[in-house]
């Protein structure tokens, strides 16, 4: 089985020696879990990002697309982790008003529900 893996290796080595420069990563790039909750008022998403503070955060919204990238200061196989995650968000959530934060490792992102997505209790009258 080790030789397996140690042959596995070597090929990679091989093809990464192939590739042109412009295809070689100078980091790893790994895909967080998320954990969404569903709130009255809106969405709760959290991620694990060990190592990351939040000036190494960068979050944007462009054409419904939300997108996170975050820099590690923690490394693996001797490169830097960047953590990269993208959501399509609906009309029902307010992307204006989207609030980020972060502490120890996991950054926590409330995405707010547009007015009209709200619950509305209606009336009934006699």
């Amino acid at each position: 089985m080790e030789e397996l893996i140690m042959a596995k290796k070597n090929e990679d080595k091989k093809e990464m020696e192939k590739m042109p420069a412009a295809e070689k990563h100078d980091f790893i790039a790994i895909r967080p879990a998320a954990d969404v909750t569903d709130e009255y008022d809106g969405m709760e998403i959290s991620f694990e990002l060990p190592g990351v503070s939040a000036e190494n955060v960068e979050l944007e919204v462009k054409n419904r697309l939300l997108t996170l990238k975050a820099q590690s200061t923690l490394h693996r196989r001797g490169m830097p982790i960047l953590y990269k995650r993208a959501f399509y968000l609906s009309d029902a959530v307010d992307s204006d008003n989207i609030t980020a934060k972060i502490s120890d490792g996991i950054l926590t992102l409330f995405l707010p529900k547009s007015e009209s997505a709200k619950t509305h209790k209606i009336t009934v009258e006699e």
